[in-house]
C-alpha cells in the first residue's frame, strides 16, 4: 500500500496539467488561469518545481488571452507589471520563457532525498520535460506575434508580397512542428498547427488569386474554410453559465477570440475577391439568377456594386483587365490541364478582360485605347489609389483607369466627355480598387479598428 500512496501524486498532477491544457485549447483562458492559481494555493507542500510551473502556467493562460485577442498590436514596450497593457507581447512571452527555463533547471538539478522518492523524481522529470517543450511553444508564439505585427503594418501598402509571408509561415511551422509534441501538450500543438495552416492557406490564396490561378486558389480557399469550420466546433460545444440578478442562471456560448474572428473576415474578403476574379468560370456552373444570389452574399459584392454603379451613372462599360505578359502558364479563364498546350497570347490577347460589364464581352473598339493608356500612364497607375482619366475625341469617349494590384487594371468607359474631377467616379474606383487590393483585412487585425 505504501508504494500505491507514493505513486498517487504523479497521476494527480498529470490530470491537472491535462485539464489546464484542455481549457486552454478551448480558449477558456480565464478559467484555465483561475484553475492553476487555485491548485497552486492548495498545493504549497507539493514541492517548489510544481509550484513554479503552476505559476508559469497561470502567466501562460494570461499571455494566450492577449495573443488570441490581438490586443498587443500597436502597443509599445514599457511598464513593470508582468501583464501591463504597455508590455509588448514579446516582453510577456520572454518573461514566461525565462520562468519556464528556471523550471527546467530546477528539474535537472533536483536531488532525490531518499530511496522512496522515485515517484517524486519522475514527476520532476516530467515537469522539466514539459517546461522545455513549452519554451519552444513561447518562441513559436513570439514569431507568430511578429508576423501579425507585420501584417498589421501592411494595411496601407500598394501591394503585399504574400508569397514571402507564406515562406515565413512554412519555415515557422517546420521549425516548431515537433518541438512540443508531448501528449499533455496535444491541444497546444494542434491549435498552433491549425492556426499557422489557416493563415498560410489564406495568404497563399491571396497570392494565387493575384496571379489569376483558378484551381490553386480554390483549393487554398477550401482548405482554410475546412480548418476554420473544424475550429468553430470548439466554440459551439462550449457553454458558460452566467448568474443573473434574480438568482437564475443562463447558458451562453463562449465567444471566439478576435484572432479567429479576423481569420473568418479575411477568408470572407478572399471569397468575395475570388468570386469576382473568376466570375465567368463560376457562372458557367449555375443559372444566372442563382449566380446573382450567390454573389450577393459576398462581402463586398463586387459584381452587384459595379452593376449598380453602371445603372446609376450610365457608364458604357466597366472591365477588369489582366496583363498576362511574361506569364508562360497563362491559358485563359478557369482550369486547364497542366499538360494541355495553347499558343502564348499575342497583341491585345495579352490583355484579356477578367470581368466586363454589363454585356460580359469586352468592348473591342475601345480595347486598343485601354491598352495604350495602361502603357503610357503606367507610372501613375502604379501609384497607390491613383485614378487616371483620358478623353478620346475620335471615339467621343472618356476613360478612367486605376490599378488595384500589379497585373490588374480597373477601367470605366463613358460615352461622351466626363469631367476629370468627377468625385463620384474617382471615389468609386478608389473604393473598389482598395477592396480588390485586399489589404483592408490587415487594418482590422487590431481589435476595434475600422477597415
Amino acid at each position: 500500500m505504501a508504494e500505491v500512496e507514493e505513486l498517487r501524486p504523479v497521476p494527480r498532477e498529470r490530470a491537472i496539467l491535462e485539464s489546464f491544457f484542455a481549457q486552454l485549447g478551448m480558449f477558456s483562458f480565464d478559467r484555465a488561469k483561475d484553475y492553476v492559481e487555485k491548485e497552486k494555493d492548495s498545493s504549497r507542500s507539493s514541492g517548489a518545481i510544481w509550484g513554479s510551473l503552476l505559476a508559469a502556467l497561470a502567466h501562460l493562460a494570461a499571455a494566450e488571452k492577449v495573443y488570441h485577442n490581438l490586443t498587443f498590436l500597436g502597443q509599445k514596450i514599457g511598464g513593470q507589471s508582468f501583464f501591463s497593457r504597455k508590455d509588448s507581447i514579446r516582453t510577456v512571452y520572454t518573461s514566461l520563457y525565462n520562468e519556464l527555463r528556471k523550471v527546467v533547471t530546477m528539474g535537472r538539478h533536483s536531488q532525490p532525498t531518499s530511496s522512496s522518492s522515485s515517484s517524486s523524481s519522475s514527476l520532476e522529470d516530467l515537469l522539466s520535460h514539459l517546461s522545455e517543450q513549452l519554451c519552444h511553444f513561447t518562441q513559436a508564439r513570439m514569431e507568430m506575434a511578429d508576423l501579425y505585427e507585420k501584417l498589421h503594418s501592411l494595411a496601407s501598402q500598394k501591394s503585399v508580397n504574400s508569397e514571402e509571408l507564406v515562406s515565413t509561415l512554412e519555415a515557422t511551422l517546420q521549425k516548431y512542428s515537433s518541438k512540443f509534441h508531448h501528449p499533455i501538450l496535444a491541444r497546444a500543438e494542434e491549435g498552433f498547427q491549425t492556426e499557422v495552416d489557416v493563415v498560410t492557406q489564406l495568404l497563399r490564396c491571396q497570392a494565387q488569386v493575384s496571379e489569376w490561378h483558378f484551381l490553386p486558389a480554390l483549393l487554398s480557399l477550401h482548405g482554410a474554410h475546412t480548418k476554420l469550420t473544424a475550429w468553430a466546433l470548439l466554440f459551439q460545444r462550449q457553454r458558460e453559465t452566467r448568474k443573473n440578478l434574480f438568482g437564475g442562471q443562463s447558458q451562453k456560448a463562449v465567444q471566439p477570440p478576435h484572432l479567429y474572428v479576423w481569420l473568418q473576415r479575411f477568408h470572407a474578403a478572399l471569397l468575395a475577391k475570388f468570386s469576382f476574379y473568376f466570375h465567368e468560370t463560376l457562372s458557367r456552373q449555375t443559372a444566372p439568377g442563382d449566380m446573382r444570389t450567390l454573389t450577393a452574399r459576398a462581402a463586398p459584392d463586387f459584381y452587384g456594386k459595379i452593376s449598380t454603379f453602371i445603372r446609376k451613372h450610365d457608364a458604357s462599360n466597366v472591365s477588369l483587365v489582366f496583363d498576362n505578359r511574361g506569364s508562360e502558364s497563362f491559358q485563359g479563364h478557369g482550369y486547364h490541364h497542366p499538360h494541355s498546350y495553347r499558343e502564348a497570347p499575342k497583341g491585345v490577347e495579352q490583355f484579356p478582360a477578367v470581368v466586363s460589364l454589363p454585356s460580359g464581352e469586352r468592348p473591342l473598339t475601345h480595347w486598343p485605347n485601354v491598352i495604350m493608356m495602361m502603357g503610357d500612364r503606367a507610372a501613375e497607375l502604379n501609384t497607390l489609389d491613383k485614378v487616371v482619366q483620358f478623353y478620346d475625341d475620335k471615339v467621343q469617349s472618356t476613360y478612367y483607369l486605376t490599378r488595384p494590384e500589379p497585373h490588374f487594371t480597373l477601367v470605366v468607359i463613358f460615352d461622351g466627355r466626363k469631367s476629370e474631377k468627377d468625385q463620384h467616379i474617382t471615389a468609386f474606383l478608389q473604393e473598389v480598387s482598395g477592396s480588390l487590393r485586399n489589404c483592408r483585412p490587415f487594418s482590422i487585425l487590431k481589435p476595434g479598428s475600422k477597415g
